[in-house]
């Protein structure tokens, strides 16, 4: 009889803490999409012209998202859990263009925060060893780690061909003299850019919620700085004014749009 009612002790406590309310969650769906200014873009079509006056085409887009807060009205930060904090977008794989959050506390929200790239906690080489992310790495030799982004396409120079262009960021580099030399690196700069964009929605319990986060190209070509593709050349991986200068245009590229519930 003392080891029944022993039991009966030691249950009770699990049977209360059984009773407690579940939290209420739902479900955050972001779809990425891509502009130019207001029209959707077009890839593969030599149709744009930038701020610098370059003609311009755009074959692909990739880049990271990462390091993403969800802001409360009351200026609470909600982090995405870091499993689910990292998302990679590659327009040549249509799955990573949608990404599904779960477990979200009901509530309202006002804005979110990100990192566009990976910060210096995230950014560590091998980190990831599948495809297409582990192919988006970023050489040991200028820093390590993984691309925050890659804009690949082509421009029209003054004269001549069409030149391709890879609009590449992530770890920069300072350099003793103007010889890009491996040797002569001193120090390494990182690139990443912290967004915080307004975005009024709301998570409701069993429910998803959708949000748009439409990125407009042309702005990482203009406002602070005009970027001329005939000045910046090919490539910029180990050219830091370029990446400073893509940085400043960076902060106002993110529009994020409450869509209706499907």
């Amino acid at each position: 009889m003392k080891i029944k009612r022993l039991l009966s002790f030691l249950l009770f406590p699990l049977l209360f803490l059984s009773c407690e309310d579940e939290p209420e969650v739902g479900t955050l769906n972001i779809n990425f999409t891509h502009y130019v200014d207001q029209a959707p873009i077009q890839l593969n079509q030599m149709i744009y012209t930038n701020a610098a006056l370059n003609p311009y085409q755009v074959n692909e887009i990739k880049y990271f998202i990462s390091k993403v807060y969800l802001i409360t009205d009351e200026n609470e930060y909600v982090e995405i859990e870091q499993e689910e904090g990292i998302h990679y977008v590659d327009l040549n794989y249509s799955n990573t263009t949608s990404w599904n959050i779960n477990n979200l506390e009901e509530g309202e929200y006002k804005a979110i925060q990100f990192v566009f790239g990976l910060d210096e906690e995230d950014n560590t080489s091998n980190r990831f060893p599948n495809s297409p992310e582990c192919n988006f790495f970023w050489p040991q030799h200028l820093g390590g780690g993984y691309h925050y982004m890659q804009i690949n396409g082509k421009w029209q120079p003054p004269t001549g061909d069409l030149k391709n262009f890879n609009f590449h960021t992530g770890i920069g580099q300072l350099y003793y003299s103007n010889v890009l030399a491996i040797d002569s690196i001193y120090a390494y700069v990182h690139n990443y850019i912290s967004i915080t964009v307004p975005a009024h929605f709301v998570i409701k319990e069993a429910e998803t919620s959708h949000l748009e986060f439409r990125m407009n190209v042309e702005q990482w070509f203009k406002d602070p700085y005009d970027y001329d593709f005939n000045y910046f050349g090919s490539s910029i991986m180990q050219n830091q004014n370029a990446q400073s200068v893509i940085k400043a245009n960076g902060r106002d590229v993110f529009e994020i749009i409450p869509l209706l519930e499907e």
